[in-house]
């Protein structure tokens, strides 16, 4: 099942094990590196011990297409070929060379080594490349080439990679170039990032590890505290206080694969390699990062981000208590530099009326607009603006390629100048106009919140105003008190207040 009419990597192995056995090939790997589950040669093969079946694609528990459980890392086959289906289900997007490599390393390659296959054939799908527009993963040109590099040392080389997904024919074309120049092993592999795994690769690669022990006692044990130290969180698109609404979601998805189709079906006589192109996708995002990981700014929080156990959750990954989805955090786990409190003349409101992460209720909105007559608490973590890019795209719309930033020092310069500014890739969000609050200690002050057009809207009723849910204003009431700002009374004051006086 899947977007393929016939299994071609199934059939093929089908036909060497079973038609053409004078070729001596007795064992097969099939290694299925497409960002979807291969549900369809998982069930061709769940009993054969002769298929060695490896499947790495976003999951999401369940709830990434094609939707079911059977890509599970549970489901280790069945009969004569338990232990011979392994199952990589990635818990969230964004994954790259760092995380896949250490899949590689830690469960793929131990157990090819004992299995020794006498083919590999690879179900070669490209859209978990950086760029696709479906897919959401990050893995390069160069990141496809070491892995595929990696699975060369066995069955003396014998390799045939069947060209399956990918929706982004820049993403499709310099992947596959990069691995057929291994095949040909043609060129030096060069480019990769110095990324370390994020903090859900091992805690998934942990669990693989754990179900199949039992099968391939190599994979017994656990892996080192120091290996698994070594992190980089996610980003997580749909775990913020400012979910865009179902329909704003679904209108956003459909342009994505709509667009994708029309892309795959370009005259393939359109498409062109350009021989510089393949340097481009591999140093773009990390050039960005570099130069953007030296700009320090003030991230001011007056919502759930107070509280800095929940703030982290957007920097180092994971979710605190109340919270119905997890983050995946920034790709530069370090905690902020500094933390103080301040308080602006601006208005907190709250605003829409469920949100994924928090459920039904309202979340804090703060009126770009000052008025001296308003007073709201803010707590201002310094940090990269890097990590501002991560956290501003975490609290709004998913689809956004961040080979590029969202808000570079252009924007940086621009707001300073003009003190809003719009994130035209993130309208589809609530939190995509960044407001320059001032400076501290020479430093940007920068927070994110709705437009003004917006503060109109639930003015008008246009968008609804709700009061916080229970949970999310414990969250508030945490971070007030536990920065010493209000106690439990005061802050539970506070927030009455802003959730029940009208927005004038």
């Amino acid at each position: 099942m899947g977007f393929c009419l016939y299994n071609n990597v199934a059939v093929a192995t089908s036909f060497l094990l079973n038609e053409r056995q004078e070729l001596g090939i007795n064992k097969v790997l099939i290694v299925d590196w497409d960002v979807h589950h291969g549900n369809g040669t998982q069930k061709m093969f769940w009993k054969d011990p002769r298929v060695l079946f490896f499947s790495v694609h976003r999951h999401e528990f369940g709830s990434f297409y094609p939707a079911s459980d059977d890509g599970s890392h549970i489901m280790v086959g069945e009969g004569p070929g338990a232990g011979y289906n392994i199952n990589v289900p990635w818990e969230n997007g964004r994954c790259g060379d760092a995380d896949y490599l250490a899949v590689w390393d830690h469960v793929l390659i131990p157990i090819a080594k004992e299995f020794r296959p006498d083919i590999i054939i690879i179900s070669a799908g490209f859209d978990a490349a950086i760029g696709d527009p479906l897919g959401g993963c990050c893995v390069t040109p160069c990141g496809y080439a070491i892995l595929l590099k990696k699975l060369m040392e066995f069955a003396q080389g014998k390799i045939v990679m069947a060209l399956e997904g990918g929706y982004n024919l820049d993403s499709l074309a310099n992947s596959v170039l990069a691995c057929v120049e291994v095949l040909l092993e043609d060129k030096p592999i060069i480019g990769l990032s110095e990324a370390y795994p994020f903090q859900s690769t091992w805690r998934v690669i942990q669990s693989v590890r754990e179900e199949l022990c039992t099968f391939w006692s190599i994979l017994k044990g656990e892996l080192p505290k120091k290996l698994t130290s070594r992190k980089t969180p996610l980003i997580q698109i749909s775990s913020s206080d400012s979910d865009v609404e179902n329909d704003n979601n679904s209108r956003t998805i459909s342009q994505d694969l709509e667009k994708a189709v029309q892309d795959v079906i370009q005259p393939l006589s359109e498409l062109r390699v350009d021989a510089h192109s393949n340097d481009e996708v591999n140093t773009g995002c990390s050039s960005w990062r570099s130069e953007l990981s030296k700009i320090d700014v003030w991230y001011a929080s007056y919502g759930s981000n107070m509280w800095k156990s929940r703030f982290l959750c957007y920097i180092e990954g994971g979710q605190v208590e109340g919270m119905k989805n997890p983050c995946t955090g920034s790709l530069d786990k370090r905690p902020p530099k500094e933390i103080i409190w301040t308080t602006v003349p601006h208005r907190l409101f709250f605003g829409r009326d469920h949100t994924k992460t928090w459920g039904p209720g309202g979340v804090a909105f703060l009126d770009p607009e000052s008025n001296s007559q308003d007073k709201a608490y803010m707590c201002m973590y310094r940090i990269t603006l890097e990590q501002f890019n991560d956290v501003l795209l975490q609290e709004n719309v998913p689809g956004y390629d961040m080979s590029s930033p969202l808000f570079d020092l252009t924007d940086l310069d621009s707001v300073m100048k003009n003190q809003y500014f719009s994130v035209e890739a993130l309208e589809g969000g609530w939190y995509y106009n960044v407001v320059h609050m001032g400076n501290e200690n020479g430093i940007p002050i920068l927070t994110m919140t709705c437009t003004i057009s917006d503060v109109e809207n639930f003015k008008s009723g246009k968008f609804p105003s709700s009061a916080p849910a229970k949970g999310y204003v414990n969250i508030l009431v945490r971070g007030l008190e536990e920065g010493k700002q209000l106690s439990e009374e005061a802050a539970m004051a506070y927030i009455l207040e802003a959730s029940t006086k009208p927005l004038l």
